[in-house]
């Protein structure tokens, strides 16, 4: 009973007042020509936004256990919104690997999904989860 309660509350925080939809999401791995350049992975997220959502505000990416800062590009025409956000993993002044581009900073909460996005509306803090991410093609940059 517990857990069916528990599941109804995080349907309505997560569904019910929620300003947008995920459309798509991917992700694509990349590999510098150079050991410097490093590697990593840029992630994009296209989102159906609600009619009178002006106030959106979206502010952070979690994957996994990685927790990016997000670049917003507006689509008027169709109400759509592309976020997209990206890590590099390459070598630090000591020449050891290092992230880059996104920490591990604390999931706000445990979720069922690849991703998770935070927004604010209003200044209420929301969610969106990101049932998973569709993988491109892997780049690998020449030298």
């Amino acid at each position: 009973m517990v857990k069916l309660f528990s599941y109804i509350l995080l349907t309505i925080f997560l569904g019910w007042g929620s300003k947008m939809k995920v459309v798509e999401s991917t992700s694509r791995d990349w590999v510098g020509g150079l050991q410097e350049s490093g590697y990593g992975t840029d992630f994009e997220v296209s989102l159906q936004v609600k009619a009178g959502s002006n106030d959106l505000k979206i502010e952070e990416l979690w994957v996994g256990d990685v927790h990016m800062k997000v670049r917003v590009n507006a689509f008027e025409k169709d109400a759509r919104v592309k976020v997209r956000a990206g890590y590099t993993t390459k070598p630090d002044a000591n020449h050891k690997m290092a992230l880059s581009g996104a920490d591990n900073a604390p999931k706000p909460f445990n979720y069922k999904g690849e991703g998770l996005l935070k927004y604010s509306c209003k200044g209420k803090i929301l969610y969106v989860v990101i049932p998973e991410f569709k993988k491109l093609e892997k780049i690998i940059y020449p030298q």
